[in-house]
C-alpha cells in the first residue's frame, strides 16, 4: 500500500506540474518544437510544430488519459502487467500502429523485447545487444525520433530489433539513473510525422512507467528472496528434525540395551521354574495344566521383548558382503511362506541388477518383518507386490542422520525395492510416527512397536533410506533405497 500511495502521489505532482508548465506557455507563444539533442553519428529527425488552437483540448485530454493510466498502474499485480500498461498506453494514447517495451538487463547486457503490440509476427522473448537503436537510445538517455529509417544509413546498421521499419519514437525507461528498458512508438497513423506533443506524451507515460516498473521489479525481488528463504528454512528444519529423531534412537538404544539386559535373568528363572512345574504337576489335572500354560505363554512373549529390545539396541555392527537383492528377497520370502499362504504374491524383479554391499541377515530381518506387517494388514487376504530396479536419482535426498556424506546425490544410480500391499492402509496422523519405538497400530499380544524401528536402524547402518506411501483403504508401500556396491561388479544371471 505504501508504495501504491508513493506512485500516486508522484504521478498527481508530475501531472499538475506538467499542466501549469504547458498552461504556463500556452499562454504566452505557441509551443516550440522538441530540441531533441543528437548523439554523435544518427541525427533525430525534425518534429512538425503543432497546432497552437488545438493545445489546450490536447493538454486536458493528456491530463485525463494520464489520471487513468496512473489508476491503472496502482492495480497492477505483477511485474508482466506493468510492462502490459506501458505498453497499451503508448498504443492506446496516440493513432500508431505499433509499439514495443523492451526491458533491460545489466547482467547479460541484453535488451529483452517484453511486450508488442500491432507486429503479426511472433517476436516474444527476442534479445538484442548494447549495439543496437535501443542501445544507442539508453546511452543517450534522451528520446529518438526517426522520421524515416530508411533515410539513416547509420541507424539502418544498428537496427538488431529488425521490428523498427519506418517513423518512430524510442525513449528510455531510467529511474534514478538505473536504465529499466526502451519503449517504441513506431509508425504514425495519421498524415504528417511526429509532433512535440506526441513526444511529450511518450515521454510523461514512460517517466511513470519507470516508477512503477521500478517498483514491481523490487517486489518481485522480494517475493522471490522470500519463497527462496522459506524454502531454506524448511530444509534447516528438516534437517532439525532428523538429527533430534537419530538422538532419540541412539538415546532409547541405550535405556533399550539395558532394560533388556535386566530382564532376562528374571525372565530366565521363570521359565525355568514353569518347566519344572510341568514336570511335577500330573497331566491329568487340568487346571493347573492351563494355568502354566498362560504363564509360560506370557513369559514368552515378554522374552520375545525383550529379544526385539536386544536387536534394537544392537544394530551397530554390520557384517557386510556383496549380494543380489534378488536372491535375499527370494530367501525371505521362503521364509514367511506360512504367513503368505493367503495372498498372491507378485514379483517384478528387474534382471542384470548389480551387487549390493550388505549383511544379508540383518537386510532379511527387514525384508521379513515387512512381509509380516502386509500380511497382518491383509487379514482377509490380498495382493503383496515385491519389486527390484535400479535408478537414477533425479533430486539430492537426505538421509534421517543428516550426515551430508550418507546423502544420496542426484544423478546417483541406486537399488529401489518397494514392497507394496493392498491392505488396510494407514492415517496420515499415524504415518509420521510408524518409525517411532514402542509405537504400534496393532491390538495388545501382537506386536511391540519395535519392528520397523528396528528395520529403520538396519537401514540406517546400510546408509540406506526407509520411505513410506499409504492410503487408507487401498494399501502400503515400503520402498527402501540401497547404495549400489562399486568394489565388485556383477549381474544376476
Amino acid at each position: 500500500m505504501a508504495i501504491m500511495f508513493a506512485i500516486g502521489l508522484l504521478t498527481g505532482l508530475l501531472i499538475a506540474s506538467i499542466y501549469q508548465r504547458r498552461k504556463a506557455a500556452s499562454l504566452q507563444k505557441p509551443p516550440q518544437p522538441v530540441a531533441v539533442p543528437p548523439s554523435q553519428k544518427p541525427q533525430a529527425s525534425p518534429i512538425q510544430k503543432p497546432s497552437y488552437l488545438e493545445d489546450k483540448i490536447w493538454y486536458e485530454t493528456e491530463l485525463e488519459f494520464l489520471f487513468k493510466f496512473d489508476e491503472k498502474l496502482i492495480s497492477a499485480s505483477s511485474l508482466q502487467d506493468v510492462i502490459q500498461y506501458i505498453t497499451e498506453a503508448a498504443h492506446d494514447f496516440l493513432p500508431i500502429e505499433r509499439t514495443a517495451l523492451l526491458t533491460w538487463d545489466k547482467n547479460s547486457e541484453k535488451f529483452t523485447l517484453a511486450c508488442s503490440i500491432g507486429w503479426k509476427d511472433d517476436k516474444s522473448r527476442q534479445e538484442v545487444g548494447k549495439d543496437s537503436i535501443s542501445g544507442i537510445v539508453v546511452r543517450n538517455r534522451e528520446a529518438l525520433v526517426v522520421a524515416d529509417l530508411a533515410r539513416d544509413e547509420y541507424l539502418k546498421k544498428l537496427n538488431k530489433e529488425g521490428y523498427l521499419q519506418k517513423a518512430f519514437i524510442s525513449v528510455p525507461l531510467i529511474y534514478k539513473d538505473e536504465v529499466l528498458g526502451v519503449l517504441h512508438v513506431c509508425d504514425k497513423r495519421t498524415t504528417g510525422g511526429f509532433t512535440q506533443r506526441d513526444v511529450s506524451a511518450v515521454m510523461n507515460i514512460v517517466r511513470m512507467g519507470a516508477i512503477a516498473l521500478q517498483n514491481a521489479r523490487l517486489f518481485e525481488q522480494a517475493s522471490r528472496r522470500a519463497a527462496e528463504l522459506k524454502v531454506a528454512y524448511d530444509e534447516l528444519k528438516e534437517m532439525q528434525d532428523k538429527l533430534v529423531q537419530a538422538e532419540k534412537l541412539k538415546a532409547i538404544g541405550q535405556l533399550a540395551s539395558g532394560v533388556a539386559h535386566e530382564m532376562r535373568n528374571p525372565i530366565g528363572i521363570i521359565m525355568q521354574g514353569i518347566d519344572y512345574l510341568f514336570q511335577i504337576i500330573p497331566t491329568d489335572e487340568k487346571e493347573p495344566q492351563e494355568t502354566l500354560s498362560m504363564i509360560k505363554k506370557s513369559a514368552q512373549r515378554a522374552d520375545k521383548i525383550v529379544i526385539s529390545l536386544l536387536d534394537f539396541s544392537r544394530a551397530t555392527k554390520l557384517e557386510l558382503h556383496p549380494e543380489y537383492i534378488a536372491q535375499v528377497l527370494e530367501a525371505s520370502l521362503n521364509l514367511v511362506q506360512a504367513e503368505l499362504k493367503d495372498i498372491e504374491v507378485a514379483r517384478e524383479l528387474q534382471e542384470g541388477l548389480p551387487k549390493v554391499l550388505v549383511d544379508k541377515n540383518k537386510l532379511m530381518q527387514v525384508f521379513i518383518n515387512l512381509f509380516v506387517n502386509a500380511s497382518h494388514a491383509m487379514p482377509q487376504g490380498g495382493k503383496l507386490s515385491v519389486r527390484a530396479f535400479s535408478r537414477k536419482l533425479e533430486e539430492t535426498i537426505s538421509n534421517i542422520n543428516g550426515r551430508p556424506e550418507d546423502s544420496f546425490k542426484a544423478g546417483e544410480e541406486v537399488i529401489m525395492v518397494e514392497i507394496e500391499d493392498t491392505g488396510t492402509g494407514i492415517t496420515e496422523e499415524n504415518l509420521k510416527k510408524i518409525f517411532d519405538p514402542f509405537f504400534t497400530t496393532k491390538i495388545q499380544g501382537k506386536g511391540t512397536g519395535l519392528g520397523l524401528s528396528v528395520c529403520q536402524n538396519i537401514i540406517m547402518l546400510h546408509k540406506g533410506m526407509i520411505q513410506v506411501r499409504s492410503q487408507v483403504g487401498k494399501g502400503t508401500t515400503m520402498n527402501i533405497i540401497l547404495r549400489i556396491n562399486t568394489e565388485e561388479g556383477g549381474a544376476n544371471g
